[in-house]
């Protein structure tokens, strides 16, 4: 009579155990990160290679100096003596004045 029993309770018992693991595993299933594919999903970027900067850009489009009359081009010299200062940028002798107000 004892073993007939013991065959009900440890069958209960084992489906609450069950029970207990599996909505253990939902639970905590909420705090672990997800994955998608074999991947962790919770990655900043998901791009396969560094996309170039404005500045690399616009260096790689520029035109090349594929001619040889552009690679053989000198560079274009500018006379100095056609460029005339303005007055303010010449050093003076007289002592400095103070620009801020006094009161």
């Amino acid at each position: 009579f004892s073993q007939t029993l013991h065959v009900p309770i440890t069958i209960t018992m084992m489906k609450s155990v069950f029970f207990l693991v599996a909505l253990l595993a939902v639970s905590a299933s909420a705090f672990a990160p997800a994955f998608l594919g074999g991947r962790e999903a919770n990655t900043v970027c998901f791009a396969k290679h560094v996309n170039n900067k404005a500045a690399k850009w616009a260096q790689d489009k520029r035109p090349r100096k594929s001619r040889p009359s552009d690679i053989n081009r000198k560079p274009v010299v500018y006379e100095l003596t056609s460029i005339t200062k303005p007055s303010e940028y010449t050093i003076s002798e007289a002592p400095a004045e103070s620009v801020a107000k006094e009161e």
